[in-house]
Protein backbone atom coordinates (compact mmCIF):
# COMPACT_ATOMS: atom_id res chain seq x y z
CA UNK A 1 0.00 0.00 0.00
CA UNK A 2 3.54 2.24 -0.58
CA UNK A 3 4.28 2.42 3.09
CA UNK A 4 7.34 3.32 3.24
CA UNK A 5 10.46 0.80 3.79
CA UNK A 6 11.25 2.74 7.16
CA UNK A 7 7.85 2.46 8.22
CA UNK A 8 7.01 -1.34 7.11
CA UNK A 9 10.54 -2.08 9.22
CA UNK A 10 9.25 -0.08 12.36
CA UNK A 11 5.91 -1.97 12.42
CA UNK A 12 7.26 -5.31 12.11
CA UNK A 13 10.58 -4.81 14.76
CA UNK A 14 8.24 -2.93 17.09
CA UNK A 15 5.59 -5.26 17.29
CA UNK A 16 7.29 -7.94 19.27
CA UNK A 17 9.69 -5.80 21.00
CA UNK A 18 7.72 -3.04 22.54
CA UNK A 19 4.78 -5.36 22.97
CA UNK A 20 3.25 -4.14 26.07
CA UNK A 21 1.62 -6.95 27.53
CA UNK A 22 5.14 -8.93 26.89
CA UNK A 23 6.77 -6.01 28.75
CA UNK A 24 4.57 -6.42 32.09
CA UNK A 25 4.90 -9.76 31.52
CA UNK A 26 8.54 -9.62 31.54
CA UNK A 27 8.99 -7.29 34.43
CA UNK A 28 7.32 -9.99 36.56
CA UNK A 29 8.76 -13.03 35.47
CA UNK A 30 12.44 -11.71 34.98
CA UNK A 31 12.49 -8.34 36.77
CA UNK A 32 11.91 -5.19 35.71
CA UNK A 33 15.21 -4.15 35.01
CA UNK A 34 15.20 -6.71 32.34
CA UNK A 35 11.77 -4.31 31.06
CA UNK A 36 13.42 -1.21 31.59
CA UNK A 37 16.77 -2.66 29.50
CA UNK A 38 14.65 -4.30 26.64
CA UNK A 39 12.15 -1.13 26.21
CA UNK A 40 15.52 1.08 25.82
CA UNK A 41 17.09 -1.30 23.69
CA UNK A 42 14.06 -2.04 21.68
CA UNK A 43 13.32 1.82 21.08
CA UNK A 44 17.24 2.19 19.57
CA UNK A 45 16.54 -0.73 17.62
CA UNK A 46 13.34 -0.04 16.27
CA UNK A 47 14.43 3.57 15.52
CA UNK A 48 17.62 3.19 14.38
CA UNK A 49 17.30 -0.03 12.08
CA UNK A 50 14.31 1.43 10.51
CA UNK A 51 15.86 4.60 9.70
CA UNK A 52 19.61 3.41 8.47
CA UNK A 53 17.56 0.79 6.55
CA UNK A 54 15.11 3.93 5.13
CA UNK A 55 18.74 6.35 4.50
CA UNK A 56 20.91 3.73 2.88
CA UNK A 57 18.76 1.07 0.89
CA UNK A 58 16.10 2.69 -1.62
CA UNK A 59 12.77 2.12 -1.85
CA UNK A 60 11.83 0.21 -5.37
CA UNK A 61 7.70 0.78 -5.99
CA UNK A 62 6.19 -1.40 -8.62
CA UNK A 63 6.67 0.59 -11.93
CA UNK A 64 2.86 2.10 -12.87
CA UNK A 65 1.41 -0.14 -15.78
CA UNK A 66 1.28 1.78 -19.17
CA UNK A 67 -3.04 2.97 -19.60
CA UNK A 68 -3.45 -0.03 -22.22
CA UNK A 69 -2.43 -2.59 -19.41
CA UNK A 70 -4.70 -1.57 -16.93
CA UNK A 71 -7.81 -3.82 -17.02
CA UNK A 72 -11.12 -2.51 -18.77
CA UNK A 73 -13.22 -4.47 -16.40
CA UNK A 74 -13.40 -5.16 -12.44
CA UNK A 75 -12.33 -8.55 -11.65
CA UNK A 76 -14.07 -11.61 -12.07
CA UNK A 77 -16.11 -13.44 -9.35
CA UNK A 78 -17.38 -13.07 -6.01
CA UNK A 79 -15.66 -11.29 -3.44
CA UNK A 80 -14.94 -14.38 -1.50
CA UNK A 81 -13.89 -16.72 -4.55
CA UNK A 82 -11.06 -13.83 -4.77
CA UNK A 83 -10.21 -13.66 -1.30
CA UNK A 84 -9.62 -17.27 -0.90
CA UNK A 85 -7.74 -17.12 -4.35
CA UNK A 86 -5.66 -14.42 -2.57
CA UNK A 87 -5.05 -16.59 0.33
CA UNK A 88 -4.43 -19.61 -1.82
CA UNK A 89 -1.37 -17.62 -3.43
CA UNK A 90 -0.31 -16.01 0.07
CA UNK A 91 -0.45 -19.68 1.85
CA UNK A 92 2.08 -21.06 -1.65
CA UNK A 93 4.87 -18.57 -1.16
CA UNK A 94 5.00 -18.52 2.60
CA UNK A 95 3.87 -21.65 4.28
CA UNK A 96 6.33 -24.28 2.50
CA UNK A 97 9.63 -22.35 2.94
CA UNK A 98 8.51 -21.18 6.90
CA UNK A 99 7.86 -25.03 7.20
CA UNK A 100 11.23 -26.15 5.54
CA UNK A 101 13.32 -23.16 7.35
CA UNK A 102 12.07 -24.19 10.95
CA UNK A 103 12.15 -28.10 10.19
CA UNK A 104 15.84 -27.11 9.00
CA UNK A 105 16.53 -25.08 12.48
CA UNK A 106 15.05 -27.50 14.28
CA UNK A 107 17.15 -30.36 13.41
CA UNK A 108 20.09 -28.08 14.04
CA UNK A 109 19.15 -26.77 17.22
CA UNK A 110 21.16 -29.30 19.36
CA UNK A 111 24.06 -27.62 17.81
CA UNK A 112 23.02 -24.42 17.74
CA UNK A 113 21.02 -23.58 21.08
CA UNK A 114 23.64 -25.92 23.50
CA UNK A 115 22.04 -25.98 26.47
CA UNK A 116 23.05 -24.21 29.34
CA UNK A 117 23.74 -26.48 32.47
CA UNK A 118 27.02 -24.11 33.45
CA UNK A 119 28.30 -23.95 30.51
CA UNK A 120 27.02 -20.87 28.99
CA UNK A 121 29.03 -18.27 31.17
CA UNK A 122 29.12 -14.28 31.39
CA UNK A 123 32.01 -14.32 28.54
CA UNK A 124 31.66 -12.43 24.95
CA UNK A 125 32.39 -15.14 23.13
CA UNK A 126 28.49 -17.08 24.61
CA UNK A 127 27.15 -12.96 23.84
CA UNK A 128 28.01 -13.40 20.68
CA UNK A 129 27.32 -16.77 19.85
CA UNK A 130 23.77 -16.74 21.77
CA UNK A 131 23.09 -12.67 19.44
CA UNK A 132 23.80 -15.23 16.33
CA UNK A 133 21.60 -17.62 17.43
CA UNK A 134 18.52 -15.81 18.61
CA UNK A 135 18.37 -14.14 15.56
CA UNK A 136 17.85 -17.88 13.98
CA UNK A 137 14.79 -19.31 15.77
CA UNK A 138 11.42 -18.43 15.71
CA UNK A 139 9.68 -18.14 18.90
CA UNK A 140 5.63 -17.46 19.73
CA UNK A 141 5.04 -14.06 21.25
CA UNK A 142 6.51 -13.57 24.21
CA UNK A 143 8.15 -16.94 24.39
CA UNK A 144 11.58 -15.29 24.76
CA UNK A 145 10.59 -14.66 28.65
CA UNK A 146 10.67 -18.22 29.48
CA UNK A 147 13.50 -19.47 27.59
CA UNK A 148 15.97 -16.88 28.85
CA UNK A 149 14.62 -17.71 32.09
CA UNK A 150 14.99 -21.29 31.73
CA UNK A 151 18.39 -21.08 30.17
CA UNK A 152 19.42 -18.61 33.40
CA UNK A 153 18.39 -21.33 35.86
CA UNK A 154 20.16 -23.75 34.56
CA UNK A 155 23.27 -21.57 35.06
CA UNK A 156 23.65 -19.05 31.84
CA UNK A 157 25.45 -15.69 32.19
CA UNK A 158 23.07 -12.43 32.72
CA UNK A 159 24.37 -10.85 29.39
CA UNK A 160 23.95 -13.80 27.13
CA UNK A 161 20.22 -13.71 28.81
CA UNK A 162 19.83 -10.34 27.55
CA UNK A 163 21.43 -10.58 24.57
CA UNK A 164 18.45 -13.52 23.28
CA UNK A 165 16.38 -11.62 25.05
CA UNK A 166 16.56 -8.53 22.50
CA UNK A 167 17.21 -10.90 19.22
CA UNK A 168 15.17 -13.38 19.67
CA UNK A 169 11.71 -12.04 19.33
CA UNK A 170 12.81 -9.19 16.81
CA UNK A 171 13.71 -11.47 13.70
CA UNK A 172 14.01 -14.87 12.39
CA UNK A 173 15.41 -16.72 9.58
CA UNK A 174 12.00 -18.00 8.61
CA UNK A 175 11.12 -14.19 9.44
CA UNK A 176 13.78 -13.12 7.12
CA UNK A 177 12.85 -15.91 4.44
CA UNK A 178 9.21 -14.94 4.24
CA UNK A 179 9.26 -11.33 3.99
CA UNK A 180 12.22 -11.92 0.49
CA UNK A 181 9.20 -10.06 -1.52
CA UNK A 182 8.35 -7.55 0.22
CA UNK A 183 11.71 -6.02 0.97
CA UNK A 184 14.79 -5.63 -0.95
CA UNK A 185 17.23 -8.46 0.13
CA UNK A 186 19.69 -5.73 0.87
CA UNK A 187 17.10 -4.51 3.55
CA UNK A 188 16.56 -8.02 5.10
CA UNK A 189 20.38 -8.64 5.32
CA UNK A 190 20.81 -5.16 7.08
CA UNK A 191 18.07 -5.98 9.38
CA UNK A 192 19.08 -8.87 10.34
CA UNK A 193 22.68 -8.04 10.57
CA UNK A 194 22.22 -4.74 12.90
CA UNK A 195 19.93 -7.20 15.17
CA UNK A 196 22.79 -9.41 16.03
CA UNK A 197 24.73 -6.17 16.56
CA UNK A 198 22.22 -5.03 19.00
CA UNK A 199 22.03 -8.31 20.88
CA UNK A 200 25.88 -8.35 20.92
CA UNK A 201 26.09 -4.57 22.19
CA UNK A 202 23.55 -5.13 24.83
CA UNK A 203 25.65 -8.07 25.93
CA UNK A 204 28.81 -6.77 25.86
CA UNK A 205 28.08 -4.11 27.75
CA UNK A 206 26.09 -6.26 30.21
CA UNK A 207 29.49 -7.34 30.73
CA UNK A 208 31.22 -4.46 31.51
CA UNK A 209 28.85 -2.86 33.74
Amino acid sequence: QSVSMGGALAFWLGNPLLNPATLVFMGFVLGWEFTLIRVAVGLVMVIGIASLVQRFVADTPAPALPEAALPAEAPQGSFMARWFQALWTLFWNTIPVYLLAVLALGAARVWLFPHADGAVGNTLFWVLAMAIAGCLFVIPTAAEIPIVQTMMVAGMGVAPGLALLVTLPAVSLPSLIMLRKAFPAKALWLTGGMVMLAGAVTGALALAF
